[in-house]
């Protein structure tokens, strides 16, 4: 039989995991309501099976969460929040905050599409708002650019 080392313990079996995960999953959710390195609530799941699928087959939380900002973004740049009280103001620039920080963490290419653009333009507009000279500057740069 050979010798176990320190090394040797940490070691994963190769092959399909996926039973052996389960067992674990099965087991630790009982008293901790997940495990893993991807967390899935089993325990408020009303299906943990067909959430296994959907993340397996279509897309991932990190996905659906995404494409669920892109949507609300899309819209509340466009809503007219004139009605809107300050704390439901205060919401929304702070979901657009959150927004445009997730966008540049991913680092994705943006598409000059309408939407994009509306939602840019927009952008601009909140710059000059807190910072008149950071404003002037972006935006000689952008005419620079442009009449290029």
């Amino acid at each position: 039989m050979p010798e176990k080392t320190s090394a040797s313990l940490f070691e994963f079996p190769s092959g399909d995991v996926t039973q052996m995960f389960k067992s674990w999953t099965s087991l630790w959710s009982q008293w901790m309501g997940q495990f893993g390195f991807i967390n899935i609530n089993l325990a408020k799941s009303s299906d943990p099976e067909m959430e296994r699928r959907i993340i397996e087959n279509v897309a991932g939380y990190g996905k659906q969460l995404g494409r669920v900002i892109e949507v609300l973004d899309a819209l509340l740049v466009n809503s007219a929040t004139a009605g809107w009280s300050a704390d439901q103001k205060k919401a929304l620039a702070d979901f657009l905050d959150m927004a445009r920080e997730i966008a540049a963490v991913k680092g994705d290419y943006i598409a000059p599409t309408k939407a994009n653009v509306d939602r840019f333009l927009e952008g601009i507009r909140q710059l000059k708002e807190k910072d008149e000279k950071e404003y002037g500057e972006v935006v000689e740069r952008l005419r620079k650019e442009l009449l290029t």
